[in-house]
């Protein structure tokens, strides 16, 4: 290889010997953020290397000196790190990683690591160190962790549960969905997470699910999920494959979000009048009196009901309006229910009781 027919030795060339090991180091320090230091540790002053001088931001033509060096520790790390020279005179190794201030306010990470070489008295002599420059790693771990904050704020926000399935559909990590269910991490495994899927929903929901996998298709789907506090409520489930670069399936994930407008369909123990599935829902007329009643417990004006529900004004005007013999579509309907729901409304259909409505 190239590499090895330069350094072998040819007849009539120089000996390696004529290579020093400032040789060696310059060539390191010239292919990365590092430097090096020596010192006979009973003095303050020690032989820094360019590359030293140029991660502190120091000019090269400058004494340097322990006390320098400590000094530009950040506050926040001095009293952690500002032991360094003590524990290297006491003949203890280290390996340090902290954050200096440079003269020109700049800040940087360094890793620190050096050895102690004892003299023929057998106490800590000379000194040696190599300083990295770890400040990208440092930035990327911290732009990682900003983008797993807002991830998680985004989940926050809109109520959703993340999830992780192994290549063959079952579960890998679904804390949020063991916290949404109270469902274990062994009763969820396998099929187990169906258990937690209405019972009207569970065929359709596992038919989906199975589609998906099968043909490593993105997965889309609405059901009512038993909740922790024993109440049902409406999600939609979607999710995509994440696949090797040979096509292969490597994982699927997903969230589930929570329907708006759709949010309680009663408790585990019977179905009531709020358990009702979507045909239920349509079933329940909203009466005249009803959506002038929402309106008013909520404030809001017609215009800004219909720019809500994605309607015309003249279309709430006809649902207010107990006399009008034109009734808007069902999903017009629903449309407006929601809109009132979510600004914080709602309406009962109890039995033997007339249609009302209450703060959600």
């Amino acid at each position: 290889m190239p590499t090895r027919s330069l350094m072998r030795q040819q007849a009539g060339s120089v000996s390696p010997r004529a290579f020093s090991s400032k040789h060696f180091l310059k060539l390191v320090e010239d292919t990365g953020d590092v430097g090096f230091w020596s010192a006979d540790l009973s003095k303050d002053r020690l032989e820094a290397s360019v590359g030293l001088y140029r991660i502190l931001g120091l000019d090269p033509t400058e004494e340097m000196t322990f006390g320098l060096g400590l000094d530009m520790i950040h506050p926040d790390d001095r009293a952690a790190h500002g032991d360094q020279i003590a524990v290297l005179r006491s003949g203890q190794p280290i390996t340090r990683e902290f954050r200096i201030i440079r003269p020109d306010r700049t800040q940087r990470w360094l890793l620190h690591r050096a050895e102690v070489m004892l003299g023929p008295d057998g106490r800590p002599s000379q000194g040696m160190g190599v300083v990295f420059d770890v400040t990208a790693r440092h930035d990327s771990v911290r732009s990682m962790e900003q983008r797993h904050d807002r991830f998680n704020a985004l989940l926050s926000a809109t109520a959703a549960v993340f999830w992780i399935n192994g290549p063959d559909g079952e579960p890998l990590e679904m804390p949020q969905w063991q916290a949404l269910t109270g469902q274990s991490h062994s009763e969820m495994s396998g099929q187990g997470w169906l258990a937690a899927i209405h019972p009207e929903d569970r065929e359709r929901t596992a038919a989906a699910w199975s589609t998906a996998v099968s043909h490593a298709a993105p997965y889309n789907t609405d059901y009512r999920v038993l909740c922790a506090d024993g109440i049902y409520r409406w999600f939609n489930a979607r999710g995509v494959p994440i696949l090797n670069r040979d096509g292969a399936v490597r994982e699927w994930v997903g969230v589930c979000l929570s329907v708006p407008g759709r949010n309680r369909f009663g408790s585990a123990g019977a179905r009531s009048a709020g358990d009702r599935s979507p045909a239920d829902i349509e079933e329940q007329v909203l009466t005249p009196a009803q959506v002038r009643g929402a309106r008013g417990m909520t404030g809001l004006s017609k215009d800004e009901l219909a720019r809500r529900a994605h309607v015309s004004v003249s279309t709430i005007v006809r649902l207010e309006d107990g006399t009008s013999l034109v009734r808007p579509r069902s999903e017009t309907v629903l449309a407006i229910r929601q809109a009132l729901e979510q600004a914080g409304v709602e309406f009962t259909f109890e039995p033997g009781a007339k249609p009302g409505i209450r703060e959600a």
